[in-house]
C-alpha cells in the first residue's frame, strides 16, 4: 500500500504539471470549499466520482479556450492576474475628465496641422486592465500564428517521448469510464498544456504592455479596433513623475501623439490591416529553432511533471531570418518608420504654439520610443525581433521637408495609397522625391489616384469598418467607452 504523503506529493505534482502552482491551488480551493479536504480525504477522493468534479475544474481552466495552439482564456487571466497583483491602478473622475479633455484639445489643435479627418468614436481614459480588454482581440490576431508555429514543433518534439511521462499523468487523462481531459489521450494532453504554458506566456507579456503603455497606439501597434482614441492616465503620471515637465503638458503632448496616429490609423482605410497582416505574416514565418527545443525535451525529467510548465521559450526562434522573413520585416520597418515620422513631425506642428516646453518633449519622446518603448523589449521576447522603426530619423526628415516642400493637403495625401509612399531608397535621399513643383506633385498624385481606382468604387479596397459602419457579419462597430 503506498504512503498517503507519497500520493499526496504526486497529487499536488499532477496538478502542477497542469495546471502550474497558481492554479493548482485554486483547484485545491474549489475542493475545499465543496467539502472535500485533499490532504486528510486523499485515498478516497481519487474515485471516479471525486475524479469527475476534479476535472470539470481542469477542464474550467484549459478547457475552455476553444481549439487553438494558445489557450487565450489564460492569457487573459494571467494579464489581469498580473495587473491585479502588482500593478493595479484606479481611475478617478477627475484623472478620466482630465484625460478625455486632452484627447479633444488635441484634436482641435490637429485640425490645423493636417488634413486628414478626425476619429468618429468615443474618446475614453483607460485603466490598465481596461487597456487590456481594448487591446486582446488584436494581440491575439497577432500572436495566434506564432503560437500555432510553437505548438507544433513542441508537439512534434514530445511525440517522440511521450512514454517517458510518469504514471500519474498518463493515468489522470485515460480515467475509468472515460473521465479526464476533453478528447483523451496523453497527446491531447500535451496540447494542452502547451496551449497554457503560450496562454501564460502571452498573458504575461500583454500584462508588461498594459502597464507600460500610454495609450492605444504608442507601441507602434494600434491596439484598439474602432474609430476611438484613448489614454491610460496612470502610465502617463508614472512616466512624468520627476520630470521637470509639468504632468498637464506630458498628458497633452502625449493625448496630440495619440490623436494623430488615431487619425491615421482610422481614416487611411489600408493602413492599420496591411499593418498588422505584415505583422502577422512574420510571426506566422518564423523558424523555431527546433535543435534547441528538442534538447530541453530531451533533457526534460518527465518524472518530475513540474519541469513541463518550466518549459523556456525565450530561445525557441531561429538565429537567421529566411529571405521571405527578410523582406516581411523590412517591409514592416519602413512602415513604421513612416508611421512614426509622421507623428513626430505632425504632433511637434500641433503642439508648438500651445506648449512651453514642446521641443523638450518631443526629444524626450524621441528618446523613448528608440530605447524604453514597453513594445520592444515585448516584440524581441516573444518574436525574437524589436519590430523598431529603424528609418526613424530618415523619416522625420522626409516629412519635415514634405512640410517645406507642399502644404498641408499635398502632404498627408500620400497617405491615400502605399504606392505614393517614399521607399526605404527615398527616404535615404528625400531631396529626389520633392524634385518636381508642388503643382506638378499635386497633379501626379491625383493622376495616379484617378486611374488607380477608374471604375472601381473602392469595395474592394481592404479596410476595417469605422465607428458605425457594419462589420462583415453584419454587426456595427462600436467604440465602447469602459472608464
Amino acid at each position: 500500500m503506498s504512503n498517503p504523503s507519497e500520493d499526496h506529493n504526486n497529487w499536488q505534482e499532477m496538478l502542477r504539471a497542469i495546471l502550474g502552482p497558481q492554479a493548482a491551488e485554486e483547484v485545491i480551493a474549489a475542493l475545499n470549499a465543496q467539502g472535500i479536504n485533499p490532504e486528510a480525504q486523499l485515498q478516497g477522493m481519487l474515485t471516479p466520482e471525486n475524479m469527475q468534479l476534479i476535472t470539470g475544474q481542469i477542464q474550467q481552466l484549459l478547457g475552455a479556450s476553444g481549439e487553438g495552439p494558445v489557450n487565450w482564456k489564460i492569457a487573459e487571466k494571467v494579464a489581469r492576474d498580473t495587473i491585479a497583483s502588482r500593478h493595479l491602478d484606479r481611475l478617478t473622475g477627475a484623472a478620466g475628465d482630465a484625460a478625455r479633455q486632452a484627447l479633444s484639445t488635441a484634436s482641435l489643435w490637429l485640425d490645423a496641422a493636417s488634413e486628414i479627418d478626425p476619429t468618429t468614436g468615443p474618446n475614453m481614459a483607460w485603466t490598465r486592465l481596461d487597456w487590456v480588454a481594448h487591446a486582446l482581440p488584436t494581440f491575439r490576431r497577432l500572436f495566434e500564428p506564432l503560437g500555432a508555429n510553437i505548438s507544433r514543433a513542441f508537439k512534434e518534439a514530445v511525440a517522440e517521448h511521450i512514454g517517458e511521462l510518469p504514471e500519474q499523468l498518463t493515468g489522470f487523462v485515460q480515467l475509468p469510464g472515460g473521465i479526464g481531459i476533453p478528447g483523451g489521450g496523453a497527446e491531447a494532453m500535451i496540447e494542452k498544456m502547451l496551449a497554457a504554458l503560450l496562454g501564460m506566456q502571452y498573458g504575461g507579456a500583454l500584462a508588461e504592455l498594459a502597464v507600460g503603455s500610454f495609450g492605444s497606439t504608442d507601441t507602434g501597434i494600434p491596439f484598439l479596433e474602432g474609430s476611438s482614441a484613448a489614454l491610460v492616465p496612470a502610465n502617463i503620471a508614472d512616466f512624468s513623475a520627476g520630470l521637470e515637465v509639468p504632468e498637464s503638458e506630458v498628458l497633452a503632448y502625449v493625448a496630440v501623439r495619440e490623436v494623430a496616429a488615431a487619425r491615421l490609423y482610422t481614416r487611411v482605410p489600408w493602413l492599420r490591416p496591411r499593418l498588422l497582416d505584415t505583422v502577422a505574416e512574420f510571426a506566422r514565418g518564423i523558424d523555431i529553432n527546433t535543435d534547441a527545443i528538442e534538447e530541453q525535451v530531451r533533457n526534460m525529467n518527465f518524472a518530475n511533471p513540474n519541469e513541463i510548465t518550466e518549459i523556456d521559450l525565450s530561445d525557441v526562434f531561429a538565429l537567421e531570418l529566411t529571405q521571405p522573413q527578410q523582406d516581411a520585416i523590412a517591409r514592416l520597418e519602413h512602415l513604421l518608420s513612416l508611421i512614426e515620422g509622421w507623428v513626430s513631425e505632425v504632433s511637434a506642428c500641433a503642439v508648438a504654439p500651445h506648449l512651453p516646453n514642446a521641443v523638450a518633449l518631443r526629444e524626450m519622446f524621441a528618446r523613448r520610443y528608440a530605447t524604453d518603448n514597453p513594445a520592444r523589449h515585448v516584440w524581441q521576447a516573444q518574436m525574437g525581433v524589436p519590430l523598431a522603426p529603424r528609418m526613424m530619423r530618415e523619416s522625420v526628415a522626409f516629412w519635415q521637408l514634405a512640410n517645406r516642400k507642399l502644404d498641408i493637403t499635398q502632404r498627408d495625401h500620400l497617405w491615400s495609397h502605399p504606392d505614393l509612399l517614399p521607399t526605404p531608397e527615398v527616404l535615404a535621399n528625400p531631396e529626389d522625391f520633392f524634385t518636381a513643383n508642388p503643382a506638378e506633385i499635386e497633379s501626379e498624385l491625383d493622376s495616379f489616384l484617378e486611374d488607380l481606382f477608374a471604375g472601381d468604387t473602392g469595395a474592394s479596397a481592404p479596410h476595417e469598418p469605422k465607428f458605425g459602419e457594419e462589420d462583415d457579419a453584419g454587426g456595427p462597430n462600436t467604440g465602447e467607452n469602459t472608464d
